[in-house]
Parts: structure tokens; sequence; C-alpha cells
């Protein structure tokens, strides 16, 4: 029972690759994505409406000047921080 749970999990995951993606706490997005209001500025809103499983915390961190918005630069810096590269569209 146990093998045939593992081998329908497997193949779901290699049927649909972003199946399990909502539980990974990535953070690595290219910025005007998020940014749907296109004010060069990503509130917390915009923020947990695109990633799925977003944190508040991370957004504070990634808010460096702390004016309630992620900047373009604030992003970049962040990403970084984690090891994220830019992400090409």
């Amino acid at each position: 029972m146990k093998r045939l749970i593992l081998t329908i999990l497997l193949a779901l995951s290699l049927a649909a690759p972003g199946v399990f993606a909502a539980s990974e706490k990535d953070y690595n997005s290219h910025f005007g994505d998020m940014d749907t209001n296109k004010d060069k500025g990503v509130t917390w809103e915009e923020f947990k409406a695109f990633f799925a499983h977003a944190e508040q915390e991370k957004f504070q961190e990634a808010d460096m000047n702390k004016d309630d918005k992620i900047d373009h630069g604030e992003w970049h810096k962040f990403k970084e921080k984690y090891g994220y590269g830019h992400v090409q569209k």
C-alpha cells in the first residue's frame, strides 16, 4: 500500500510539476509580475495575492526602507540574499 501511494505521488509530480508548488517557500519572481497596478511598488496585498504561501515576515524583510512597499531595488537585494537569480521573461 505504501509503495502504491509513493508511486501515485511520483506520477503526479512528473505529470504536473506545479501541483506541489503551493507548499514551497519560493519567492523567486519577476518584479513586474507582482506589481499588478504598475506603480513601481509591491504592497502586502499584491505580494500575498501573487504568492499563495506569502509570509508577512518575508514581505517586511524585503521592504528594507519600511515604507510598506517593495520597490524594484529592494526586491533584487532580497532575492540576491536568498540566492535567487534574475527571472527572464
